[in-house]
């Protein structure tokens, strides 16, 4: 009868250190499961925060490499007065460059540079000096999530009246028709955070003969 009875202690006091070794390792899967889906959490994070790095990269890259191949191209106005083929305002740019090959096929072409619906928008065209309005305009997206774009151009710009004298600054639109800026800065901000500057310089280039490029402001 003795013995029965110690069987039956010996039975429950295993039974309850199973219980017990069960109960740690639903604590212990607990945890690692969390730190799981911390670290998976911190890795996802951490792709796209690089994606975005990397779009941003790619962006400033493309938008430097279009600026600084821009060249110095002229047209000619209703009163046949020669002005060189450049609009800058705060909000959008136009310029005369080369495009990307896969882009493009090759040859120049207005390109147009400006924001919308919280995107920063490139459209382009070809370049023809006597259509201004040739070939199908194309577009694409260059970034997301844009807001608060400014373009500012440096340069020498005209006097704005007959006693004042044309001074070298920044201006936030460009209306010197004789001349481009000698640079041209974009300031906006990427998912509502500042975007660094993008400071490029227009090289001058070798302009064209005097032709209409049916390229206007």
């Amino acid at each position: 009868m003795e013995k029965h009875q110690a069987d039956r202690c010996q039975t429950g006091f295993t039974l309850l250190e199973l219980i017990v070794a069960i109960t740690l390792m639903g604590l212990v899967l607990v945890v690692l499961y969390s730190g799981l889906r911390l670290g998976l959490k911190s890795w996802d994070g951490g792709e796209q925060r690089a994606e975005a790095t990397n779009r941003l990269r790619l962006a400033q890259e493309f938008l430097r490499r279009q600026l600084t191949q821009s060249i110095t191209a002229y047209q000619v106005n209703e009163r046949q007065e020669r002005n060189v083929a450049f609009a800058g305002r705060s909000d959008v740019i136009e310029f005369v460059a080369p495009m990307l090959a896969q882009l493009g096929q090759g040859g120049l072409y207005r390109v147009r540079i400006e924001a919308g619906d919280g995107r920063l928008w490139i459209r382009w065209r070809p370049y023809l000096p006597t259509d201004p309005e040739a070939g199908e305009q194309r577009e694409t997206v260059l970034l997301e999530g844009v807001s608060n774009v400014e373009w500012a151009y440096f340069g020498l710009e005209q006097a704005d009246g007959p006693e004042s004298s044309p001074q070298w600054q920044w201006h936030s639109a460009w209306t010197n028709p004789q001349r481009r800026p000698q640079l041209v800065r974009l300031n906006l901000n990427l998912q509502g955070e500042p975007w660094p500057d993008l400071v490029t310089v227009l090289a001058e280039g070798r302009p064209d003969s005097g032709v209409s490029t049916g390229f206007g402001p």
